[in-house]
């Protein structure tokens, strides 16, 4: 990884954990603004850095990079909702094929959407167990991968659900059911 690519991911990372917990911080929550933290890293770290191992996998360079209108985007409407809105659209992993191949950018774009919900998916039997102080970390860490889920699946440009979309309506449903699913799960724990 270049600094570029590095400094491009923490800020991201770091403008989305805003958007997720700016009601804690207000607050001074710093127990759930420590959830949200670890919660951000692990949902959005692991949904770019598996669109980039799996493009890489396949002999594509991939690299991420900010989106810094989508980064204050994300700002504003976590600060004017107070939280209430959360838009994650803070850059992507960018992937140069010498060839297009369609089917190729599907699988890249594929494996953050699934990332997430397997994710979401290993954290609910250990927010269901109910241990305290340890349960409110993994349901917030299941929240945010399942939400991440869900609004990446969605089929519009340039969201990675679009990719899929195009190439494989049924990978598509598939994944959108799977995130669905996920994310219900979660709004209703």
């Amino acid at each position: 990884m270049d600094f570029r690519e590095l400094f491009d991911l923490f800020v991201s990372t770091m403008v989305v954990f805003l958007a997720f917990s700016i009601n804690y911080i207000a607050r001074g929550d710093v127990k759930m603004m420590l959830a949200y933290l670890f919660a951000t890293i692990t949902a959005f770290l692991l949904h770019e850095l598996a669109h980039r191992w799996v493009a890489r996998s396949h002999g594509v360079y991939a690299i991420y990079r900010a989106w810094y209108p989508g980064l204050l985007l994300a700002l504003l409407l976590a600060i004017g909702t107070r939280g209430s809105f959360v838009f994650v659209a803070p850059g992507a992993v960018e992937i140069y094929m010498p060839i297009y191949i369609p089917q190729l950018e599907a699988d890249i774009a594929i494996a953050g959407p699934m990332t997430n919900v397997a994710a979401a998916l290993i954290c609910l039997p250990l927010t269901l167990i109910h241990i305290p102080r340890i349960s409110s970390y993994f349901y917030v860490i299941g929240y945010v991968n399942a939400f991440l889920a869900f609004f990446n699946i969605l089929p519009i440009p340039p969201l990675d659900g679009f990719k899929v979309f195009r190439v494989s309506k049924v990978r598509w449903i598939i994944t959108l059911i799977l995130a669905i699913a996920m994310w219900l799960t979660y709004m209703f724990l």
